[in-house]
């Protein structure tokens, strides 16, 4: 029974990890080679949002990654209880992975569980996270949608180029907020 539940929980990370890989990891490449002249700090700017960290940044992969999380800030502020989930529950993806292991390593080495099934929760548990996480990558893509529309308001690029690699950026960059690490 353990085997199935660690199989099946490998699954959503196999998906996920592939997604991530195939969809953002290779064509970031190309991205981070294409400087568009504008910084995040002015995207952020045009549509009238605080500064974030990393605002120096010119080339199409951070702005599309700034354009996402652009987008669902709006979504946010205009109300859309999905989307302030989407952006709070961030953390929970960065830590949890961490805590299930050291829960996991607590109690294989208590002896209370058998460590085939400590191992196997844990990753049952991350697998569950990432599932959820991948049914809401709707979500993430009405972000790209809303900030790709206030973009476009704001006529915020000079060469079409540089918006349709941004948006490009953006419509692949959802696969980012899905895998843990």
């Amino acid at each position: 029974m353990w085997k199935f539940m660690l199989l099946a929980s490998l699954l959503p990370l196999a998906i996920a990890w592939g997604g991530r890989h195939l969809l953002w990891g290779k064509a970031s490449v190309a991205w981070l080679r294409c400087d568009t002249g504008k910084t995040v700090e002015q995207l952020r700017a045009a549509f009238s949002l605080p500064a974030s960290k990393k605002q120096s940044q010119s080339d199409a992969a951070s702005l599309g990654v700034a354009l996402r999380d652009a987008g669902l800030e709006m979504l946010q502020n205009e109300g859309d209880v999905a989307a302030k989930a989407r952006r709070k529950g961030i953390w929970l993806l960065r830590v949890l992975p961490f805590l299930v292991g050291l829960i996991a390593i607590f109690a294989i080495f208590s002896k209370r569980v058998p460590a085939a099934w400590a191992i196997s929760g844990a990753f049952a548990c991350v697998g569950l996270l990432i599932l959820i996480r991948l049914f809401g990558l709707t979500v993430e893509l009405r972000g790209v949608v809303r900030g790709t529309n206030a973009m476009r308001q704001a006529r915020f690029f000079n060469r079409i180029s540089d918006e349709e690699a941004v948006v490009a950026a953006a419509k692949s960059s959802v696969w980012l907020s899905v895998w843990p690490w």
